[in-house]
């Protein structure tokens, strides 16, 4: 059985003046780019089907454009909507396109072009499909992400790496990377795309091919606990971390894809989950105290926690909406079981959904829609910014998990 990958690439202009989405507190609108953002797609054909996923670099995708471009590419790719993804990379430095707690609707002047360069992006991946190979690698990496609150907080992060090979060859790496990409901070006025750019620009340097990232479960996990500033310098640095131990891990065997029998995808368009509407929004007092005491000790990570905190508490009753909904996309790559979340999911999802399916399983968030934040139902009842901000109930990521296994298991029959 001949499988056949390709990868397209077209670039996301940002025009100066464009506001800038990802961070509440920021003040003014982009007055340059810094790196170029990017919308990047990757297929893969085997079996008479065609899976295509495409990662953008934008703050959020809602499904006002999801729906329509993953309608548009499955025609044009001749292949179906539950095998097409659209992601975004949810860089804090990209233009404000709709990233609101239950989902906000993607301003005029950006559907269009979006449309437009997704549709470029995906095509370009499907001229170029050659023969090859895809092996997974699963690992972790250190001293770039990081849990930003808990009671044990984790310092490194799981990777997921798809590297496709003709022969012994590596022709590019798929990386799903579950850390926010927030390096630059709220008085950025530049275009960026981030962490997710400056570990694609370090891994395909290196390897001398091509190199998508994902941004993956990444709902409680960030750069801060090892960022040791937030300037473009800080982009280089961690970006060439990352690399290196993402290629290492490359060097390592992996589990190689038996796709003979083609890629099958299903998708819940629109997962009912409880909501918050009728809580009361938290108390911004003792969240306060905690500020306070942090400024005093000097702790640069306790601060920016208990920041984002009080952040999230004051901003939780535009987070109290009325049925929220959730995308669920789940596709089989062989052994490989992906699930995509049109949200924020905390990073113990990931291994919830795999603890309940055979083999390997990869969790990507920001795909197909943007509801907010999952955290995990242990997290419900700590006073930090994701909690706060959440438009769900405690339970409904558990809820997203059981959908989840559902689907991957309809994907395996």
């Amino acid at each position: 059985m001949t499988v056949r990958i390709g990868h397209g690439r077209a670039v996301l202009d940002v025009p100066v003046g464009t506001p800038l989405g990802g961070y509440a507190a920021r003040g003014g609108t982009s007055t340059g780019t810094l790196d170029p953002l990017e919308v990047h797609a990757v297929t893969i054909s085997a079996g008479g089907r065609r899976f295509a996923w495409v990662v953008a670099d934008l703050p959020a995708v809602n499904t006002d454009l999801a729906g329509p471009l993953l309608s548009r590419l499955a025609g044009s790719l001749r292949t179906c909507p539950e095998l097409v993804w659209i992601s975004a990379t949810h860089t804090h430095a990209g233009p404000e396109v709709g990233c609101h707690p239950g989902g906000g609707r993607t301003p005029p002047e950006w559907r269009s072009p979006l449309l437009r360069i997704g549709e470029r992006a995906a095509a370009r991946a499907a001229i170029a499909e050659v023969p090859g190979s895809v092996t997974v690698h699963k690992g972790l990496i250190g001293e770039v992400g990081g849990q930003r609150s808990g009671p044990r907080p984790r310092v490194d992060v799981p990777v997921t790496v798809l590297a496709v090979r003709n022969r012994e060859l590596v022709l590019g790496v798929l990386v799903v990377l579950p850390v926010h990409p927030t390096v630059l901070g709220a008085d950025n006025l530049l275009a960026s795309a981030d962490l997710a750019g400056a570990v694609r620009r370090a891994v395909a340097g290196r390897l001398g091919g091509w190199a998508v990232v994902a941004t993956g479960a990444a709902g409680d996990i960030s750069t801060r606990p090892h960022r040791r500033e937030q300037r473009p310098g800080e982009l280089d640095r961690l970006g060439a971390l990352a690399a290196d131990q993402i290629l290492a891990l490359v060097r390592t065997p992996g589990t190689p894809l038996d796709l003979g029998r083609g890629p099958v995808g299903a998708r819940t368009w629109s997962f009912a989950l409880p909501g918050r509407e009728g809580e009361p929004p938290p108390e911004t007092g003792a969240v306060r105290v905690r500020l306070d005491a942090a400024r005093r000790a000097g702790d640069r990570v306790a601060v920016r926690e208990a920041e984002t905190a009080l952040l999230g508490a004051e901003l939780a009753s535009a987070a109290r909406i009325r049925d929220p909904r959730l995308v669920v996309s789940a596709v089989r790559l062989g052994e490989l079981g992906m699930i995509g979340l049109g949200g924020e999911p905390y990073l113990a999802l990931e291994a919830a959904v795999e603890s309940e399916v055979d083999g390997p399983v990869v969790l990507a968030g920001y795909t197909g829609g943007y509801l907010g934040y999952l955290p995990g139902a242990a997290a419900y009842g700590t006073d930090v910014y994701e909690v706060n901000i959440s438009p769900v109930a405690e339970g409904a990521a558990e809820l997203a998990v059981a959908e989840s296994v559902r689907l991957l298991r309809s994907c395996s029959t």
